[in-house]
């Protein structure tokens, strides 16, 4: 039970990994012509990644919902994905900051399951921690430093923080995946 609700949450972080990568790519190659329209996507990637949670929170087990955190996850992904809609046009010069937190947030939700992970044999949990650890102070970095020169030097950092992140992310949960086979 336990080993598929962490399989099933390292899926969902991959696709929406993969999805961030994708964004990140345009950060860098686009920086000032698809800062808004980066706003958009990544604020419908934050809702569906809400939406996903509360139905994976809905699908699990009683059991299982004692350790899960999904449906909080959830719904606070789908309002902060709204309000980002809703102020789009607002939230260029915020985009770096909003990113940081998100990484931020993600981060110590990872830093959470290395923990969990520390009791079980041959978990490794080491590694999911320092890999939470570097990203969480990559969000920090970035929140930290939102506007190093220009707008388009920072979007383009910004991607590239993304970018790395998201690998992370993606080695990480597919690390995480491999040990629970």
């Amino acid at each position: 039970m336990f080993k598929e609700f962490v399989r099933k949450y390292e899926k969902n972080s991959m696709f929406v990994s993969i999805l961030m990568l994708i964004l990140s790519l345009f950060l860098i190659f686009m920086p000032i012509k698809s800062v808004v329209a980066v706003i958009w996507i990544f604020s419908i990637f934050v809702i569906v990644d809400g939406i996903i949670h509360i139905v994976s929170y809905c699908k699990t087990t009683p059991e299982n919902r004692l350790i899960n955190f999904e449906f909080a996850e959830g719904i606070m992904e789908i309002l902060s994905g709204v309000l980002m809609l809703i102020s789009a046009d607002y939230l260029v010069i915020f985009l770096p900051i909003l990113l940081g937190v998100w990484m931020i947030v993600k981060s110590i939700i990872k830093m959470q399951m290395a923990i969990n992970f520390k009791d079980i044999e041959g978990s490794n949990w080491v590694v999911i921690l320092i890999c939470s650890i570097i990203t969480l102070l990559l969000g920090i970095f970035i929140i930290a430093n939102p506007f190093p020169t220009v707008l388009a030097v920072t979007i383009s950092v910004l991607g590239i923080a993304l970018a790395v992140y998201e690998i992370i992310n993606i080695v990480e949960s597919a690390y995480t995946m491999s040990k629970l086979k």
